[in-house]
């Protein structure tokens, strides 16, 4: 690993509840940063996941509701944090946040902004949110898409915007045999293909289109099992439709999973059906760190990392009839899905370590850092 430049003092903020990708990408982030020899701080809604996480981790955090542009508290609860803690970057990440964060810096010198956004959901071009995303000093994005959106959207400069999917763990998620206990537990009959999900239970991740493929592969006679990993609102519709379609003994509903990689193993093939939102998603390139070819749509920065006969196979958003038909292809070629694998392990490994995205952080950082020092020559780094 590359010894850094300079240290810094970092403070993340984050004014979601959930504990989806965007939340684990800022605690991945925060913990490879902090292993590179930098100060990392939290500040977070305390009715989420993001600050109880952190403060178990070892973690600077500060509990702080957001609120927006019109909550003067969190505005001034913010600027004496960055300026208590001598804080260099301010890297906020949802719109609420970003908003008090933009107003609490305003005449500070430091720290300096950096904003993250994580999905290609559509920004409005109007002129609040073009000042919002102009203002930083740098952004990042989570896939080549969504940088490509921000340019086109809101004017986000092209020198000041860096495209850095989240790092996988490559001890974490490496190629393992699958548990057998687990795939009795799951009362999987010998002989079946496992195909599986892992995400959030929510409308966009396209689990609706998964079941109707899963019927269609049924009635066409394959052996197949349907594992799903996570939990959320969409369950009370994913449910009702695993009974209209007679698919109950074909679909394994197990929740959350702390430890997703046991599941991960499990699966002959990963599959991400999103039809929205989608950066390059952290299930895709766990799936592929592990040796498993995906299936995914055409969406965000999906295709990104999910090369055609190469690491997996791509089908249109909303297509139950496509990806039925690119399971089967997998199912009837075990030796592709194998070389699959293999390389998506090994496109993971080149691109999308952890190590390699704290060092693209790192080195966004540096950029600003040393045009800012250029221009007024009037702080240095804590580190």
């Amino acid at each position: 690993m590359s010894t850094p430049l300079r240290t810094y003092t970092i403070l993340h903020t984050e004014s979601s509840l959930g504990w989806g990708g965007q939340e684990r990408r800022i605690f991945a982030e925060a913990v490879a940063m902090r292993e590179r020899g930098h100060r990392l701080l939290l500040a977070a809604d305390p009715r989420g996941e993001l600050l109880p996480r952190g403060e178990q981790a070892g973690f600077f955090v500060s509990p702080l509701n957001f609120g927006g542009w019109r909550n003067p508290g969190a505005i001034l609860a913010l600027r004496s944090l960055v300026q208590r803690e001598k804080v260099d970057f301010l890297n906020t990440h949802s719109s609420l946040d970003s908003w008090v964060g933009m107003l609490a810096l305003m005449g500070l010198q430091k720290p300096l902004w950096v904003r993250t956004r994580h999905l290609s959901t559509p920004v409005k071009g109007s002129w609040p949110t073009r000042w919002l995303y102009q203002t930083p000093q740098a952004t990042i994005t989570t896939s080549e898409g969504i940088k490509e959106l921000l340019q086109q959207r809101v004017g986000v400069d092209p020198q000041r915007v860096f495209s850095i999917p989240t790092g996988v763990s490559l001890t974490e998620f490496a190629p393992r045999e699958a548990d057998v206990h687990l795939r009795e537990q799951l009362q999987i009959p010998a002989g079946s293909f496992i195909w599986g999900m892992v995400s959030v239970l929510r409308s966009w991740k396209g689990h609706l289109y998964a079941l109707e493929a899963l019927r269609q592969l049924v009635d066409a006679g394959l052996p197949t099992i349907l594992v799903v990993v996570g939990e959320g609102p969409y369950r009370s519709l994913i449910e009702p439709r695993i009974q209209e379609l007679g698919l109950n003994a074909q679909v394994r509903l197990v929740g959350y999973q702390e430890d997703v990689t046991p599941w991960l193993a499990l699966m002959e093939v990963v599959v991400m059906a999103s039809y929205a939102h989608e950066g390059v998603p952290q299930a895709v390139l766990q799936a592929l760190a592990m040796g498993k070819p995906v299936v995914g749509t055409t969406v965000g920065g999906i295709p990104e990392v999910i090369r055609p006969g190469e690491t997996g196979l791509l089908m249109p958003p909303k297509d139950a009839h496509a990806l039925a038909a690119a399971l089967r292809q997998l199912w009837e070629q075990p030796t592709l899905r194998q070389e699959m694998g293999q390389r998506g392990r090994d496109l993971v490994i080149q691109k999308y370590s952890l190590g390699q995205m704290a060092a693209q952080v790192e080195e966004v950082y540096d950029g600003v850092w040393e045009e800012h020092l250029s221009a007024s020559h009037l702080w240095k780094p804590t580190g």
